[in-house]
């Protein structure tokens, strides 16, 4: 239809110009034809007098007004001149249609093919002698062309000067065109986007890329371009580079930390790629962080303002734990001081990862009491506060209580009254501890076939809760003997089972150290909490996984665990002088001396020409026990554990010959135990007490529950000596055969 009209101009005996107005979709099939029909063409970029010149209208308006005179051929079509116009805006647009419109120009004919100018047609066509034979519109004349301004420098594909976009244009190039151009585009009918910095030729570049410009310095967003320039403009190309596939959260830490551009990358790639990332805590910092330089802070301290109560916060503690196992302890550091914003939540955000953190919630601890979320928190601590059942005949009970008591007051960092009356009280008493074979006697006792020995100095039984811990995490067996040191409590008199022994052999004194020695690094007067105990955890777990690589490498069949003595917390924390003179000075910080006579001291033991303190007093002129200390006779410093471990057999196992048992509110209860293999001093623990099996034969045990008269369920854990087989659930029903029968528990 258009070519029929501008036929029909071509055979009129009109003088002035024709006005077609073209769409993209048609622009060159319209060439086509035109070309077809002989016509010949008029670039406006000719009329451009550089490369970044803008046309010379005025030249172009008298060649126009030339053509039916000067010009050989008088058939023209104009292209360029309506998408130069609507760069130029909508004043110069006027202008220039203004002075084409009823231009005379005899008997030449010059067609314009206008893209870009949809929106003059109407104002044109308001003049009434504009009419179809002057102009027609295609297709509405539907432009969608847009501009894009950008630098040279920052490596984009770019057409360089005003003249060779015009000229694109002619050649009828559609959609976005990038160019450099000193040329002002500010009254562009087009919509103009410009590119001043790397930043914005990302965001060009990279369609969909929405992170904001404070993500990355212009050195890092230039460097960004510069590589999605070499690789088809594609990020997943440029990340799968420098090895970002799909997992995003391997490696994180190697990854994230340092200042080169490979870890801004790094960050970059998680921003774009957020909502593929199975890390929720993730998820949740990148989604409050817009800066690499805060990003890592933001990781270690992000989860600070969830409280511990939020449905989120249980996932988001693990997830973090993952992210920051490997950062370093003067980063967390940090984060320890910040998360101490609000004390009752501080405990919460805390890891066992370092020991800045471990030493953190030993002191929250000991200023707020524990809490029950401590064995997700520390397990290692938690396991050390676990109540530990002793089995050793008369003072099985008094120990499992004293030593409870001990831990948590240790743990407190606070003496309770009830318990330094007892250990008045035992101080007064004939010395209990004695009615315990000696370390000498036990180890003399014991198969020393294949044996390795180790000598861990002022290793007491308070830790012993937590060795089996460890113990059954790593499948060993283990056996416990519980012995006494010679008094005092010093290791002179107390190493003859290591210098005597004849097989394999190595010591440790770090444990030693850490109490009371400067070495150790705690000092009681610089920090009275017990921070040290974190230390000491990570001492004796060392030893337990040295005992269990050597055993697995059957380097021998069975590892000793023994010590000298032990050692007292609290009566570093009683601060209790003697107070009369002695004719000897205090030892080993007061808690000895050498025997003098006549002496009055009921709370003194005489033994091997010493007096020895069994209460928590320390005789004059020794210096105070930096943090803990050994010398004296209280049941921590004199009551030491032989342990020994071997590999377990893991094939052992327990089930309840019954399913239900019937409960009498007199006589309790009674459960059989069944073993699929052959045991030896079986034993249950219920609410934290010890209960002896009989043997009934190879496999069956019977166990009698005194304290077990209600109805309910228990769970009760079941040991072989000091091993753990398993937890049972025993479940008791009342005389009428129901289970929680409150009835039965009446009468």
């Amino acid at each position: 239809m258009q070519i029929d009209a501008v036929k029909k101009y071509l055979t009129s005996d009109v003088k002035t110009p024709y006005f077609l107005f073209i769409s993209d979709d048609q622009y060159d099939f319209v060439i086509n034809e035109l070309s077809m029909a002989g016509l010949h063409f008029v670039k406006t970029s000719e009329f451009c007098n550089g490369n970044d010149k803008l046309p010379d209208d005025d030249a172009l308006l008298r060649f126009i007004g030339s053509i039916d005179i000067n010009a050989k051929d008088k058939k023209l079509v104009v292209v360029g001149l309506g998408e130069y116009l609507a760069i130029r805006g909508i004043y110069e647009t006027k202008r220039v249609l203004s002075n084409l419109k009823f231009s005379n120009i005899g008997d030449a004919k010059v067609i314009f093919l206008l893209r870009g100018l949809a929106s003059q047609i109407a104002e044109l066509q308001s003049d009434l002698r504009f009419d179809n034979r002057l102009c027609y519109v295609v297709d509405n004349a539907d432009c969608n062309l847009s501009l894009t301004l950008a630098e040279q420098s920052l490596g984009l594909s770019v057409l360089t000067g005003f003249k060779s976009l015009l000229n694109e244009l002619e050649n009828g190039r559609c959609g976005n065109i990038m160019v450099s151009t000193n040329v002002n585009f500010d009254n562009s009918l087009f919509t103009v986007h410009k590119i001043s910095n790397a930043y914005e030729g990302i965001k060009f570049t990279s369609r969909g890329f929405t992170l904001p410009c404070s993500c990355g310095s212009d050195a890092r967003w230039t460097e960004l371009l510069t590589e999605l320039n070499q690789n088809n403009g594609s990020l997943n190309e440029v990340f799968e580079k420098h090895g970002f596939r799909n997992d995003f959260e391997a490696d994180f830490y190697t990854r994230l930390i340092g200042d080169d551009y490979r870890n801004w990358l790094y960050f970059i790639a998680l921003k774009s790629k957020t909502d593929t990332l199975t890390n929720g805590y993730l998820r949740f910092v990148l989604g409050k962080t817009n800066t690499f330089e805060n990003f890592a802070t933001n990781i270690l301290n992000a989860i600070i303002d969830v409280h511990h109560t939020d449905k989120r916060f249980n996932l988001f503690y693990q997830e973090r734990k993952i992210l920051i196992k490997k950062f370093r302890e003067p980063d967390i550091a940090s984060f320890v001081i910040n998360n101490r914003q609000v004390v009752s939540e501080s405990i919460y955000k805390l890891t066992d990862g370092t020991m800045v953190e471990r030493k953190e919630i030993i002191v929250w601890l000991s200023q707020n009491g524990l809490i029950p979320q401590l064995e997700d928190i520390y397990p290692a601590l938690a396991a050390y506060m676990k109540k530990y059942i002793f089995k050793c005949s008369e003072l099985a009970d008094l120990l499992t209580e004293y030593f409870e008591a001990y831990k948590r007051q240790k743990l407190s960092n606070k003496l309770e009254p009830d318990f330094l009356e007892k250990v008045d009280e035992l101080a007064h008493s004939p010395r209990k501890f004695n009615r315990l074979p000696t370390r000498n006697e036990i180890i003399d006792s014991l198969d020393k076939t294949d044996t390795y020995l180790y000598w861990l100095d002022a290793l007491g039984v308070e830790y012993l809760s937590f060795i089996e811990t460890l113990v059954q995490e790593r499948g060993l067996s283990i056996s416990i003997n519980i012995a006494r040191a010679e008094l005092p409590t010093i290791t002179s008199l107390n190493r003859n089972f290591y210098d005597n022994w004849q097989g394999k052999k190595d010591d440790s004194r770090e444990l030693d150290d850490i109490k009371h020695k400067k070495a150790g690094g705690y000092n009681f007067t610089d920090n009275e909490y017990p921070i040290h105990l974190a230390k000491e955890l990570d001492i004796i777990e060392a030893v337990i996984d040295r005992a269990a690589t050597g055993l697995a490498h059957r380097d021998y069949k069975r590892f000793f665990i023994a010590s000298d003595h032990g050692a007292s917390r609290l009566a570093v924390l009683r601060r209790k002088e003697e107070q009369y003179d002695t004719d000897t000075k205090g030892e080993h910080s007061g808690r000895c001396c050498k025997l003098f006579q006549p002496y009055d001291l009921p709370f003194a033991a005489e033994e091997n020409g010493y007096l020895v303190l069994a209460d928590y007093g320390r005789f004059k002129g020794s210096r105070a026990a930096n943090v803990e200390v050994h010398g004296g006779a209280s049941f921590e410093e004199v009551i030491v554990p032989i342990i020994e471990l071997t590999l377990k057999d893991g094939s052992v196992t327990v089930k309840l010959v019954d399913e239900v048992v019937t409960v009498d509110s007199r006589i309790g209860t009674e459960v059989k135990l069944f073993f699929n293999s052959s045991v030896h001093d079986v034993s249950v623990v219920l609410s934290g007490k010890y209960y002896s099996a009989s043997q009934i034969d190879t496999n069956h045990f019977v166990v009698k529950l005194p304290d077990t008269k209600r109805a309910g369920e228990y769970p009760a854990d079941v040991y072989a000596g000091d091993n753990l087989i398993g937890e049972v659930i025993i479940k008791t029903q009342g005389k009428s055969g129901k289970i929680n029968d409150a009835f039965d528990d009446l009468f």
